[in-house]
């Protein structure tokens, strides 16, 4: 068949059918790769709806899909939202998954679905169970909430399923993803502590912290070190058996006057150590949200977007049900999600004269731009 001309106005799913010679529910479902058309037909329709000029908005296509469904449907449609602590509940104790819930929840009504939490048990030991349940209940479409622990020895059933991750979840698979700009977030906390006269800026980080993130903070705070005049201090890593000691010899051979750190534990080993936050030390969150959950309040830092995150996680999951896309996609799509900076009272403007030695917002502004 001769390559039809496409016509100036993009065709109705109507107008391929008719063309096509089959139903427009035949259409309408090959063009969203639906498993009840046969996967001959759903070729040929994409081919004659290419050549027709035919192109589909996903998005608003998934928003009228979800639309129509309310009105035909007393129940919302159900999204996962999969956890994997040490209880079922551990999730609302960690602010990412917490801030990944709100955003998720409140972009999924505008959608006519809903979110529901699902525990995959500890470290996800129960996730075959989980899958079998949510297969049960007809639930595809599922937000993977990151782990405590960056161990995933148990698979799900991912050629039955339709999952977006949160953050670096399941990192060695190829899942389309919603995450903070951790390297841009790392980098941003050390412009604005230079900004504020800090001249000798240090990273605190635990070692499993550092690698879930695929290193990226460690990163951002070596490329923001890298840009400015002033000392190099060599970051802090930490593990788990590491004893305060480690800490206290680090501080004393960097001799920092502001300290990054993730969560509240090195805020809490600072002032344990007998340092005086910001009196001695300014300090200053890669997660504020995260200081709040543990009841440290009015924190300098980055807030991660994390509501945002979520929302965006749903808007990729809308597109892929209507594609009924399951299984792990071929071509991921990684959505990172710029942070912003928190004034607070833990890293307050340092007075005096500028130093010619520390970073400067000029250096800075000239030398870097946003990614």
């Amino acid at each position: 068949m001769p390559a039809a001309k496409p016509p100036t106005t993009p065709p109705t799913l109507r107008e391929i059918a008719r063309r096509a010679a089959v139903s427009h529910t035949t259409v309408s479902l090959s063009l969203r790769n639906h498993p009840s058309i046969p996967e001959r037909t759903r070729s040929r329709i994409r081919r004659f709806a290419d050549r027709l000029g035919y192109r589909s908005n996903v998005l608003v296509s998934a928003l009228m899909s979800q639309v129509r469904m309310k009105h035909h449907k007393a129940v919302p449609e159900v999204v996962g939202f999969l956890t994997g602590g040490p209880t079922a509940e551990d999730w609302k104790n960690h602010s990412a998954s917490v801030g990944f819930y709100d955003g998720a929840r409140q972009r999924a009504q505008k959608l006519g679905m809903r979110v529901e939490p699902f525990w995959l048990g500890p470290g996800g030991s129960a996730s075959a169970a989980t899958c079998r349940m949510l297969h049960a209940r007809a639930i595809q479409g599922n937000l993977i909430s990151p782990f405590p622990v960056a161990v995933y020895l148990h698979e799900l059933d991912w050629a039955h399923m339709i999952c977006v991750g949160l953050g670096y979840v399941f990192n060695q698979h190829a899942l389309h993803r919603a995450t903070h700009n951790h390297f841009r977030g790392a980098f941003l906390a050390f412009q604005r502590l230079a900004a504020l006269r800090y001249t000798r800026i240090g990273l605190m980080l635990d070692q499993d912290e550092n690698s879930r993130v695929n290193y990226s903070w460690l990163g951002g705070y070596l490329a923001a070190q890298a840009m400015a005049d002033g000392p190099k201090l060599e970051p802090l890593v930490t593990f788990s058996t590491d004893s305060s000691r480690k800490v206290l010899a680090w501080l004393r051979r960097a001799r920092p006057d502001a300290v990054i750190g993730f969560g509240p534990k090195p805020f809490l080993t600072l002032r344990a150590l007998g340092y005086s936050i910001p009196g001695d030390l300014a300090y200053a969150a890669l997660d504020v949200e995260q200081m709040h959950l543990a009841h440290v309040q009015d924190v300098t830092g980055i807030n991660q977007n994390l509501s945002l995150i979520g929302a965006t996680a749903i808007d990729i999951l809308a597109s892929q049900l209507y594609h009924n896309e399951l299984g792990l996609p071929q071509r991921p799509v990684f959505s990172m999600i710029e942070g912003f900076w928190v004034e607070g009272k833990t890293a307050p403007p340092r007075s005096g004269r500028r130093t010619t030695t520390g970073a400067t917002p000029e250096l800075f502004r000239s030398n870097v731009h946003p990614a």
